[in-house]
């Protein structure tokens, strides 16, 4: 007989225990978020209306990049967007415009020569980069 009361006593404490844990983790709540990294198909972003400027005068040039930027799903909006326009290469940071979870993006150049436009790689992320 004392034996089972040991038992129930220690299934007992178990449920204590597992019932404690599962009521401090219910209380962490974690506000939406997205982030993505890819060309044309970002996870969490859908990127749509590409436009490439071309300079006026010389249309080998490319002066900026366009493009909105929305999220697929919940209403985590951009906060950070960064292109790459060669594999491997360095990332340029975009401004973002508009109100709302849509996004429209422009990614300026001083002088980016079209033929070195050989990809493009979009990142996105709801958070900006945080302070050093």
């Amino acid at each position: 007989m004392f034996r089972n009361f040991k038992v129930v006593l220690f299934m007992l404490a178990m449920l204590v225990i597992g019932g404690s844990a599962f009521a401090f983790a219910a209380q962490n709540t974690i506000a939406d978020s997205a982030g993505g990294y890819k060309a044309s198909v970002v996870p969490g972003y859908a990127v749509t209306n590409i436009v490439y400027d071309l300079d006026a005068t010389d249309p080998t040039i490319v002066d900026a990049i366009t493009f909105d930027v929305a999220p697929t799903s919940g209403s985590a909006a951009a906060a950070l967007v960064k292109v790459q326009t060669e594999t491997g290469g360095s990332w340029t940071d975009c401004t973002l415009s508009g109100a709302g979870p849509s996004k429209a993006v422009s990614c300026t150049y001083g002088s980016l020569a079209l033929e070195d436009v050989t990809a493009l790689n979009v990142v996105a992320s709801s958070t900006t980069d945080p302070a050093p």
